[in-house]
């Protein structure tokens, strides 16, 4: 059956098409969904969320003893895999394998979600829809699959790749959610790849994408994906996601759908630095998604979990016990719960996984009132780089890798392999290092692009930070009195002096900035000239710079080392007045370059840039090792704020130990609270406060605490 465009739009889009599919559904014999009518679970109540993504041989038959690891873990909600590449349970839908494992006559899924309820755990039920194991599934409905540019369909890992405008995704699968979401009341629903479809063997070639694409953009289906493919998958993805969610609330109005753009929870992934890929490690991983999404859906709870596998091609070893235990904790401090997702049952082959998760779970449940409805406090804006889509980062993966040359030191790894397996490579080095240069200095940010704020309220941030150029809006907050410090060798959209050249990387080899003015840059007193390589933008000066540009210098013989050195009065700083505002602008990639090489006076040009910029002082002013990430949130029902420390010591290059211990953090929060408390211990700290501030000291850190501010 091939459809027409209007065809698949319908399908795609129509409610009431999903309305009446699920109208089939019936009373479920495994009792009611955990959570009353009305009530979203997940997000006004403390998660703590595992998926052990069992194999079809591997079908968790001691359902007691499943259902009691999670106790034993202390979650409260799972992930439960159960249909589509196999199912868990004795299914009546042709072209649905039945695991295995599943032992005739049991119904796995029924008991797990009866025990589960029983305990008071949340259940979400796992789909995958991507592949087909029937092998008689190609002559049944050749229309349901993938194929390659020569028309064919060879098997992918044992398994048919399903083509997102088949019969199989645009009809078929309901039949499977049907089943089971009439069998079965689950709290949740989640399917992977997001509604879009595997990179099998690149574009789909089958008739059904060949006509819609042809409809829509008047051109064959390009032998490689460009923008209009990546584009033509997005919207299906999207299209396919919709239907899905309106086919599962008609089903089950309270459902916790966690796919697309109208999901009430979205999932996500911290990864490790891999072994057969060269990605560079990402400490703040699970920070930088949370605060990021937190940001753009403050009602849309964000769990994102500790992928514990040390790399996807290995995926039944572990992670380091301790780096599990920071990926929790980073995303308790950032506004979300602790998440674990292992392969294989509840009999693992490598306890490190569950050892690292164990503490912040605990820690999680015995203060769960801590992680209701968190939101990030911050009066610093770091504007985030703009996202891959889905099908962007599936059909283009690997096509930027440069042999060698990891994106920043850490990047240890092998260059063995080109299949997805422990996410992606992390390209925003600009905006990861002002990531880590803000966290090292306990400056709380918000990760966000949205600028819609400036109009309506323009004194929501303090201070505004964009590590690539400016976007133009920034000019109107700025004139109305604003502060931005932007940086980067693109141009920001802001007045400025004029471009004299722009200088590529390769040109500064061997150059240094002069500091100029230590009154500016009290940090660099020190400091005469400074380490510099990367693009640079030449501006006109305008007036003396705090930092002048010393060209190419002599490196060898080493007796003639810096010999030719000479001064300009090139700048390498832009500090001036704009309207009632202050703008500071470095021209060069200070971002990326703290991101490689981690210069202790690009941090301080940076934390003295801050100083002068912030207009009533820092929010959180410390003696914190830079190792202590410290974020701060607000619970606005409670009328309480919560300074987070995560002790992130344990961590060198790609190793993480054991935090070592800290004592004796001695914290300023801006703003005026009559008490503080110690989580971990229900201890109350002494307060002072002077000059707008409240002050305290955490006498103790391990790995992680809260203190509580009323």
């Amino acid at each position: 059956m091939t459809y027409s465009r209007r065809d698949a739009l319908s399908l795609s889009g129509s409610a009431a098409v999903a309305t009446a599919l699920a109208a089939s559904g019936t009373q479920s014999a495994f009792g009611a969904p955990l959570a009353s009518a009305g009530k979203r679970w997940w997000i006004d109540e403390s998660v703590r969320m595992a998926l052990f993504l069992y194999n079809q041989y591997q079908a968790p038959t001691d359902s007691d003893a499943f259902v009691q690891t999670l106790v034993d873990l202390n979650a409260n909600a799972v992930v439960l895999p159960t249909a589509g590449i196999a199912a868990f349970y004795p299914t009546k839908v042709p072209f649905h394998t039945i695991a295995p494992s599943l032992p005739a006559g049991r119904d796995l899924i029924g008991e797990i979600v009866k025990k589960a309820h029983a305990k008071g755990i949340y259940v979400v039920a796992r789909f995958e829809w991507t592949v087909n194991q029937d092998k008689k599934v190609i002559e049944a409905h050749p229309d349901w699959v993938q194929r390659n540019a020569a028309g064919e369909s060879p098997l992918w890992n044992d398994t048919y790749a399903m083509c997102i405008n088949g019969g199989y995704m645009q009809s078929h699968i309901f039949k499977i959610m049907d089943e089971a979401l009439s069998r079965y009341p689950f709290d949740g629903m989640f399917f992977n790849y997001g509604g879009g479809q595997r990179n099998a063997f690149g574009p789909c070639h089958c008739d059904n994408c060949k006509a819609l694409f042809r409809q829509k953009y008047n051109r064959d289906i390009p032998a490689k994906p460009d923008d209009d493919y990546i584009a033509f998958m997005n919207e299906g993805a999207a299209n396919l996601a919709a239907k899905i969610r309106a086919f599962a609330k008609a089903k089950n109005p309270n459902i916790n759908y966690m796919v697309g753009s109208e999901a009430d929870s979205t999932n996500s992934e911290t990864h490790g630095a891999p072994i057969a890929e060269a990605h560079a490690l990402w400490l703040y991983d699970a920070s930088e998604t949370v605060n990021r999404a937190r940001a753009a859906f403050p009602d849309r709870m964000q769990f994102n979990n500790d992928a514990a596998f040390l790399d996807g091609r290995w995926r039944y070893a572990h992670r380091p016990a301790p780096e599990g235990e920071i990926r929790s904790y980073q995303n308790m401090a950032n506004g979300a719960g602790p998440y674990l997702f292992v392969n294989g049952s509840h009999h693992q082959f490598d306890q490190n996984a569950q050892k690292g998760a164990a503490p912040a779970f605990k820690f999680h449940k015995d203060h769960e009132d801590l992680y209701v409805r968190q939101e990030n406090a911050a009066r610093v804006l770091l504007l985030d780089e703009p996202q891959s889509s889905l099908a962007a980062a599936l059909f283009r993966y690997g096509e930027n890798r440069t042999e060698g040359n990891p994106p920043g030191n850490g990047g240890f790894g092998y260059r063995d392999s080109t299949e997805l397996g422990s996410g992606g490579e992390n390209a925003k080095t600009d905006m990861a290092g002002f990531f880590r240069l803000l966290t090292e200095q306990h400056i709380p940010f918000v990760l966000s692009r949205d600028l819609s704020w400036v109009e309506r309220n323009p004194d929501k941030y303090d201070l505004v930070i964009s590590s690539k150029g400016a976007p133009k809006a920034l000019d109107a907050y700025l004139r109305q009195g604003g502060r931005v410090l932007a940086a980067g060798a693109v141009l920001p959209e802001l007045s400025l002096p004029s471009v004299v050249k722009a200088w590529r990387r390769k040109e500064t080899l061997a150059s240094y900035w002069r500091v100029q003015d230590k009154a500016l840059l009290p940090s660099l007193a020190d400091t005469d000239l400074m380490f510099f390589y990367s693009d640079y933008l030449e501006l006109e000066p305008n007036g003396k710079s705090a930092l002048t540009f010393v060209p190419p210098t002599k490196i060898n013989p080493m007796e003639m080392v810096g010999e030719n050195m000479r001064d300009t009065s090139m700048p390498g700083l832009h500090f001036a007045d704009y309207g009632k505002g202050k703008l500071a602008y470095i021209p060069w990639n200070i971002g990326d370059l703290y991101h490689r090489a981690s210069a202790v006076h690009h941090a301080a040009l940076v934390g003295d840039l801050i100083d002068n910029l912030l207009p009533a002082g820092r929010q959180i002013r410390t003696n914190a090792h830079p190792t202590v990430q410290m974020t701060l949130q607000v619970q606005k029902a409670s009328n309480r704020t919560l300074v987070h420390f995560v002790n992130l010591s344990g961590a060198a290059q790609v190793a993480y130990h054991p935090a070592i211990p800290m004592s004796g953090i001695n914290v300023d929060v801006r703003g005026s609270y009559s008490s503080a408390r110690m989580a971990s211990s229900n201890r109350e700290l002494p307060i002072r406060r002077s000059s707008g501030y409240t002050s305290f000291t955490l006498p103790t850190l391990d790995t992680y605490d809260v203190v509580v501010l009323t």
